[in-house]
């Protein structure tokens, strides 16, 4: 499994190649737009040279980018549905350019029923058929709050089958543990791992989220927490990631930077793990 982490891309894209080489990672994930804007910022040719050289300078291994936050893949309105799936087409046209090898998106917000699971399964299929992998489609689990989908493995699982193009899995193990998933416990892990197995197969599995929780089990709330220092532990992080570790490319932390040595340390408690 190659371990890096999600790190910012401030002074251009492949700034954020050089954060992770001086952090020692064989991984890096990053927004390839800002993250909270509709704004388009055009990449420029010698940019995307760039990147793709640093990266091959670097020896980073494994690239990946998360979807910016404000689509909405499940959205009701029309409006926003049309405006959520052109942005994610328009980020896998660039992923392209860069190299990229996956792309992670949240299913999005709506009520949970048929309808919501058919809508995100149908821009699926329209738009990774038009722009077939690299990089390859990665639904996140969710936390489930705010009518979040995907806090369940089975609505990921059905989402993915309904869209009968390819698609893959990241696995967040906050969300994992606010959803329910009791990863402290043997029998949490176990139930976690079986219904991916019996759901889109740990063959999907591509990518792990590496996130301890600020708050409890079931909690359906989303805070990422430095690793050791949260309600999951590192213990039952450990033995998570060994059960996953035959299938899983790579570890990708996303944990708080709040302080110059955090990233550094959330590293290290990482390897101890690996």
């Amino acid at each position: 499994m190659k371990l890096g982490m999600h790190l910012s891309i401030a002074g251009g894209l492949p700034k954020s190649l050089e954060r992770a080489q001086a952090l020692g990672c064989q991984a890096v994930q990053i927004f390839v737009q800002s993250p909270r804007s509709w704004r388009w910022r055009p990449v420029s040719g010698p940019e995307i040279e760039d990147f793709l050289a640093k990266r091959r300078l670097h020896g980073i291994e494994l690239v990946i980018a998360h979807l910016s936050y404000l689509p909405n893949l499940a959205a009701a309105d029309d409006l926003l549905y049309v405006r959520s799936w052109e942005r994610l087409r328009q980020e896998l046209i660039l992923g392209k350019s860069l190299g990229l090898d996956y792309l992670v998106c949240h299913p999005g917000h709506a009520s949970g029923d048929e309808v919501s699971l058919n809508r995100v399964a149908a821009g699926l299929n329209r738009t990774v058929t038009e722009l077939p992998p690299p990089p390859l489609v990665l639904l996140e689990n969710t936390a489930g709050q705010k009518n979040e989908l995907g806090h369940a493995i089975a609505d990921l699982h059905q989402i993915m089958s309904l869209s009968q193009v390819p698609v893959g899995l990241c696995l967040d193990t906050a969300h994992a543990f606010a959803a329910g998933y009791n990863l402290r416990l043997a029998a949490g892990r176990k139930m976690l791992l079986r219904e991916i197995t019996t759901g889109p197969g740990l063959q999907a599995l591509k990518v792990i989220h590496l996130n301890d929780s600020l708050f409890p089990c079931g909690s359906h709330r989303d805070r990422h927490w430095h690793l050791g220092q949260g309600t999951i532990g590192l213990p039952g992080l450990g033995r998570f990631l060994q059960s996953c570790s035959p299938w899983v490319e790579g570890v990708i932390l996303e944990t708080p930077k709040k302080h110059p040595d955090d990233d550094d340390h959330n590293l290290a408690a990482a390897r101890k793990l690996l």
